[in-house]
C-alpha cells in the first residue's frame, strides 16, 4: 500500500511530517494543560463546596436548633445579595418539601436539581455556571430534610477559557513558525538535493557534461562534488567505451569482411553442452544447404574421409591436452555426389579457468582447388609435360628403390636403358615441333607399350628416354628388350604427306656393382653416346672405359678454359713449299695444346670439343695472337730476314659473326704484323652458302690486303659451280686426292682439270698430305704450284720455325 504522498517530493515529505509531529505534540501538551487546569479548578471548586456547606450547615444547625430559619434567612440574604460569583443561593427544605430557609436568587422559582460532580466536569460545562449542590440536613426533632445552595463557577469556566484559548493561539503560532523554520531549513537542506536531482536526471538522459554546483562545505556539497567526479569519471569512461565500441565494431566489420573476403566457414564447439555451430558457409563447403548440419560435433566427423578420421581425431586429442598451440590439418570432406574435397581445418581451445578446456572454435578453408594445383604441380615436377611419363627426378627415384631392393636381394638385377631417338631434329627442323612432339608421343606410347610389369619408362631428355627394366635374368635379357627397340612403328607425316621410320639408338648399363642411380644412368648415357657414334651397332652395354673417357672429356673441358684465359695453347707451324723451287713460300698455323697432364694434344682431340663449348672463337683468336706475336718476335730478332707469311683457319661459326673483320684486323694492327703477311683458311663447305655473311667477311678481309685460302678443296660440295665467284687467292686440294693420285688415273685426271680451271681463274693450288716424292713428281707434271706435307716438313714450334727459315735465308734472299 502506497501513501497518499509517495510522489511528494522530501521537502513536502518533511515539511508534512515534521508540522504532523509538532501538531501532535502540542495536542497532547494542550489536552495535558487543560486536564490539569480542570483539575485545579475542581480542586478548588470542591474546596469551595466543602467550605461553604461546612459554614451552611453550622448555621443551620446553630439556628435551626433555635427555629431561628428567618433569621438565618435574613443572614443569608443579606450576605447573598447582589452576588454573582461563589455562593449565591440557599435552600433549606423540610421533609414534606416546604421550603425552611430561601436566601439569594429571589427569581429561582423551583429548586433545580443537584449538579453532578463527577470527572470532566468542566470539560461539560457549557452555558450554566451555577453548581448546584443539596446536602441532608438534621432537622429539630430529627427530622431529615436537605439543604441545598448553589455555587457560581463563572470566574473559574472564564479563567479555563481564556488559558484555553491563550494556549491554543500559542499552539497555532508555534506551529506556524515551525513550519515556517522547517520550510526554510527543509529548502536550504534539498537545494542541493534537487540539484543532484536534476543532475542525475540529466546523467540518466545521456547529458554526460552536466554538472551540479557545489556550494558551500556541508554534507550536500560535499555529495555534489563527488557527483561532479562521479559524472566525470562517467563521461570520461562512456567516451572510452563508446571508442572501444567503435574500434569493436570496425573490428568487426573488418573480421566480417576478412571472412566473407578469405570465404571460410566458422564452427564453434561448447565441450560443455556437447553442441555445435556450424555457419551457412561451413555448410556449402560441404555441399549442404544452410541450416540442415546438426549442431552435434559428431555431425562433422561422418562427412570426413575414412582414412582422415584417426588422424583428425589423435590431432584433436592433442590440442585439447594442450600439446599444440593451434588444431591444423588438411583433409579430405565428403561431397553430397560422393566424391571428396579437400579443406584445411583449424581451431583453437579455450580453457574454462578449471584447468579444463570449456570452448574451441576455429574455421574451415576449401582449398580443394590449391590442394589439387599442388598435386597437379608435383605430378608436372616429376612427369614430362608432353608425353606424361616421368621425368629424370622421378627415374631416379624409381632407380633408387631398384637398387635399395637389390642391396636387400643380391639375386635382384636391374638394368637402365638410355634411347635416343635417330636424327630427331632433322625431323623438327623439316616439319616443325609440332610434329616433333607427335613423333617423341608416338616413341613413348610404344616403347611404354614394350615393357613388362615393374619396367618404368620416363623421358630425361628432349629426344631421350630411359627404361629402368626390374627383376632381370641376365644381360642377354636386356639386350632382347633393347633390340625389341630399336625400330620404331612407322609415323605419318600427314602435313607433308610423307610415311618417316624412326630408329633408336640405345645404350644399357648393368647394376653390377653400382649403388648410385645417378651413376647408372650416367653409364647408360655414355654407352648411348658410343652407341651413336658406332656406323653398326644400335646397341651398347656400358663398360669402365667409357666412363674413363666421360671422365677425361669433362676435364679436358675445364682445362681447355683455364688454358684459353692464360696462354696455355701454342701454335705450331708447317711450311708450305713452291714445287718448283723447293723452297718455303708460306707457313700453316697449326694450333697445339701442351696438356700438363697428358702432353702435346692434337687438335683432333680438342678441336671438336671448342666448337661443342661454343670456344672455337676464342680459340681462332687465341691462335691469330699468337701468329701476330710470333711474326713480330721474329721480324724484332731477326730484322735481316725476309717476313714470312703465315696462313691462320677461321672456322664457319666464326665467320657468322657480323664484326669478324674488324675484330681480326684489330688483332692484327695492335701487333703491327702488315696484313700481307696474314691469309686466312677458310674450308669449301662455306660455299654452299654464297649468300651468307660469311662472303661479305672474305670480300672485306681482301679488301684490306688480306689473302684467303679455300681448305679441303673438292670434298663435298660442288664446287665448280660457286668458283667463279669466290674471293679467294689460293685453294688447297684434300689430302684425299693426293694420296691415291700415283695409282687412280682417273683421279688424276679429275685433279689435273681442276688445277687448270684454277689457273684459268687466276687462282693458284696448294696440294696438301704430300708424303713422298712420286707424289711430288705426279703433282708437278699437273701444274700444281705449292706443295704441304710430311714430305717436306711436320709442325714444328715457334723457334723451329724460326730456324727453318734462318736455314733458307740464302735462297730467300736470292729469290727477293
Amino acid at each position: 500500500m502506497r501513501l497518499p504522498f509517495h510522489r511528494a517530493s522530501i521537502r513536502v515529505r518533511l515539511l508534512l511530517a515534521s508540522t504532523t509531529v509538532q501538531v501532535v505534540l502540542l495536542s497532547l501538551l494542550l489536552a495535558n494543560s487543560v486536564r490539569l487546569m480542570n483539575d485545579a479548578a475542581s480542586a478548588s471548586l470542591d474546596t469551595t463546596i466543602s467550605q461553604n456547606a461546612s459554614m451552611l450547615h453550622a448555621m443551620a444547625t446553630a439556628y435551626g436548633e433555635q427555629q431561628r430559619y428567618e433569621a438565618l434567612e435574613d443572614v443569608l440574604g443579606e450576605l447573598l445579595e447582589g452576588s454573582t460569583e461563589g455562593l449565591v443561593y440557599v435552600r433549606i427544605v423540610a421533609p414534606d418539601q416546604t421550603p425552611l430557609v430561601s436566601a439569594g436568587l429571589p427569581d429561582m422559582a423551583q429548586l433545580p436539581a443537584p449538579t453532578e460532580m463527577g470527572g470532566g466536569f468542566f470539560s461539560r460545562l457549557r452555558g450554566d455556571t451555577l453548581v448546584h449542590v443539596r446536602h441532608p440536613l438534621l432537622l429539630p426533632r430529627n427530622e431529615v430534610g436537605f439543604m441545598q445552595f448553589g455555587v457560581s463557577v463563572e470566574t473559574l469556566a472564564a479563567a479555563r477559557r481564556a488559558i484555553t484559548e491563550q494556549g491554543l493561539v500559542i499552539a497555532l503560532v508555534e506551529i506556524a513558525l515551525t513550519f515556517l523554520l522547517l520550510s526554510t531549513v527543509g529548502y536550504l537542506l534539498t537545494r542541493n538535493l534537487g540539484r543532484l536531482l536534476a543532475g542525475s536526471r540529466a546523467i540518466a538522459d545521456g547529458h554526460l557534461d552536466h554538472r551540479v554546483p557545489a556550494r558551500g562545505d556541508d554534507e550536500l556539497a560535499v555529495i555534489a562534488r563527488h557527483f561532479n567526479i562521479m559524472a566525470s569519471t562517467l563521461q570520461r569512461r562512456v567516451a572510452e567505451l563508446q571508442e572501444s565500441a567503435a574500434r569493436l565494431k570496425a573490428s568487426e566489420e573488418r573480421h566480417a569482411l576478412a571472412m566473407r573476403g578469405a570465404n571460410d566457414g566458422l564452427w564453434d564447439w561448447d565441450i560443455p553442452a556437447g553442441t555445435a555451430y556450424y555457419s551457412d558457409r561451413f555448410c556449402e563447403i560441404l555441399g549442404l544447404a544452410p541450416g540442415t548440419l546438426p549442431n552435434v560435433p559428431e555431425a562433422f566427423l561422418e562427412y570426413i574421409h575414412p582414412d582422415d578420421v584417426t588422424p583428425y581425431r589423435e590431432r584433436m586429442i592433442a590440442h585439447l591436452k594442450g600439446e599444440s598451440s593451434q588444431f591444423m590439418m588438411e583433409h579430405r570432406v565428403r561431397q553430397p555426389a560422393g566424391d571428396y574435397r579437400w579443406v584445411l581445418t583449424r581451431g583453437v581451445a579455450r580453457p574454462n579457468g578449471k584447468a579444463r578446456v570449456g570452448r574451441m572454435a576455429g574455421s574451415i578453408s576449401d582449398i580443394d582447388q590449391r590442394k589439387r594445383a599442388e598435386q597437379q604441380l608435383i605430378h608436372d615436377a616429376l612427369h614430362d609435360g608432353l608425353t606424361g611419363l616421368p621425368n629424370r627426378a622421378l627415374f631416379i627415384e624409381h632407380v633408387n628403390r631398384a637398387l635399395a631392393q637389390r642391396r636387400r636381394d643380391e639375386g635382384f638385377q636391374l638394368a637402365v636403358l638410355a634411347i635416343n631417338v635417330e636424327r630427331f631434329s632433322l625431323v623438327n627442323d623439316s616439319y616443325g615441333h609440332a610434329i616433333g612432339d607427335d613423333l617423341l608421343r608416338r616413341v613413348a606410347n610404344h616403347i611404354t607399350s614394350m615393357m613388362r610389369e615393374g619396367d618404368v619408362v620416363a623421358r630425361v631428355g628432349g629426344d631421350q628416354f630411359a627404361v629402368l627394366l626390374n627383376g632381370l635374368q641376365n644381360s642377354a635379357e636386356a639386350l632382347r628388350i633393347g633390340e625389341s627397340l630399336i625400330a620404331l612403328p612407322a609415323f605419318v607425316v600427314r602435313s607433308a604427306d610423307r610415311v618417316l621410320h624412326p630408329r633408336c639408338r640405345i645404350g644399357i648399363a648393368l647394376s653390377e656393382d653400382e649403388e648410385d642411380a645417378q651413376a647408372l644412368l650416367r653409364d647408360a648415357d655414355n654407352a648411348l653416346h658410343k652407341a651413336r657414334q658406332s656406323e653398326s651397332a644400335p646397341i651398347e652395354f656400358f663398360h669402365a672405359s667409357m666412363h674413363a673417357q666421360a671422365v677425361r672429356a669433362l676435364q679436358l673441358e675445364s682445362d681447355l678454359r683455364w688454358a684459353l684465359a692464360h696462354g696455355g695453347l701454342a701454335v705450331h707451324y708447317q711450311p708450305i713449299v713452291s714445287l718448283t723451287t723447293r723452297r718455303t713460300s708460306s707457313f700453316e698455323a697449326l694450333v697445339r695444346w701442351p696438356h700438363p697432364t697428358h702432353g702435346l694434344l692434337s687438335p683432333s682431340e680438342f678441336i671438336p670439343l671448342a666448337e661443342t663449348l661454343d670456344l672455337i672463337h676464342d680459340l681462332g683468336m687465341e691462335v691469330l695472337r699468337i701468329t701476330c706475336a710470333d711474326l713480330r718476335r721474329w721480324r724484332d730478332t731477326a730484322p735481316g730476314i725476309p717476313p714470312a707469311r703465315i696462313s691462320v683457319n677461321l672456322s664457319a661459326r666464326q665467320l657468322a659473326r657480323p664484326m669478324l673483320t674488324t675484330e681480326l684486323l684489330a688483332v692484327i694492327d695492335r701487333h703491327g704484323v702488315a696484313h700481307d703477311q696474314i691469309r686466312f683458311e677458310v674450308t669449301e663447305s662455306l660455299l654452299a652458302h654464297p649468300a651468307g655473311p660469311a662472303m661479305k667477311t672474305l670480300r672485306d678481309l681482301r679488301a684490306a690486303g688480306i689473302e684467303i685460302l679455300i681448305d679441303d678443296f673438292g670434298t663435298g660440295y660442288s664446287t665448280l659451280s660457286y668458283l667463279h665467284t669466290m674471293p679467294c687467292n689460293q685453294v688447297k686440294l684434300d689430302g684425299s686426292f693426293v694420296r691415291s693420285i700415283t695409282e687412280d688415273l682417273r683421279l688424276r685426271a679429275i685433279v689435273r682439270r681442276s688445277i687448270e680451271l684454277a689457273h684459268d681463274l687466276g687462282i693458284s693450288v696448294v696440294a696438301e698430305c704430300i708424303e713422298n716424292e712420286q707424289q711430288l713428281e705426279v703433282l708437278l707434271g699437273l701444274g700444281c704450284d705449292f706443295g704441304q706435307g710430311y714430305h717436306f716438313a711436320r709442325a714444328m714450334d715457334r723457334d723451329a720455325a724460326h730456324e727453318w727459315l734462318r736455314g733458307e735465308l740464302p735462297s730467300r734472299q736470292a729469290a727477293h
